[in-house]
């Protein structure tokens, strides 16, 4: 397997990663329930979602070269 394919599906799997991650952020901020765990998961997500997007970035970059 070359090094663009091997980027290519570990980009992949880090974006579906991402997607549950924020699935679970979005849900947890829209939760009804009173309380604080949730917020504790909510607030977070953006930071989470931009450090593995820059991780995603930096991968699929060196997989270029």
């Amino acid at each position: 397997m070359t090094k663009a394919k091997k980027a290519e599906i570990t980009v992949c799997i880090i974006a579906v990663l991402t997607f549950v991650i924020g699935l679970v952020g979005h849900l947890a901020g829209a939760s009804y329930a009173n309380s604080d765990a949730f917020g504790f998961i909510a607030a977070p997500i953006p930071l989470i979602v931009g450090v593995i997007a820059v991780i995603a970035y930096k991968i699929a970059a060196a997989a270029e070269d």
